[in-house]
């Protein structure tokens, strides 16, 4: 009987969702980010990585883009591109305050250098990306300003 009462909860356990543990330091959380970058394993709920704040623009955007149009973003911020093929993942020490962290992420993208500065907030028990600023000389961006401009085009 017991064995029996205990096949649900397995099959509850593998069926369920996996979400994105907390994680505890602003490392653990773009390590565990970026991972999917190099295995090809991409978890189905990206969204668990963000902070409220960052996921309700990420809504809006989706709620607000009319059929057909492409929304806000038409290029995979995380990799400043649209393609990926990264290496020399290097992750910065981040420099902590008040539940706030700002880390420098550098990396390459088909060869080409990468410097993504993230700003994470500690929410949920653990740290979520929140924002985050490319400086690249060509195209320099803030990902909640790109949510901002595609906001007003669309009102």
């Amino acid at each position: 009987m017991r064995r029996l009462a205990l096949i649900p909860a397995l099959l509850l356990a593998f069926a369920a969702p996996a979400f994105a543990q907390p994680y505890e330091t602003p490392q653990e959380l773009l390590e565990a980010f970026y991972e999917p970058y190099f295995s090809g394993d991409f978890p189905e709920f990206e969204a668990d990585f963000r902070s409220d704040a960052l996921n309700a623009l990420y809504d809006a955007d989706a709620e607000n883009t009319p059929e057909g149009e492409i929304g806000a973003l038409d290029f995979d911020p995380y990799i400043d591109g649209q393609d990926f093929d990264l290496a020399d993942l290097e992750i910065g020490t981040p420099d902590e305050a008040d539940g706030k962290a700002t880390v420098d992420v550098s990396f390459t993208n088909f060869g080409e250098p990468r410097h993504i500065t993230y700003d994470l907030v500690y929410e949920k028990g653990g740290w979520r990306i929140d924002d985050l600023t490319s400086n690249d000389d060509d195209f320099s961006y803030r990902l909640t300003e790109i949510f901002a401009e595609a906001a007003a085009r669309w009102q």
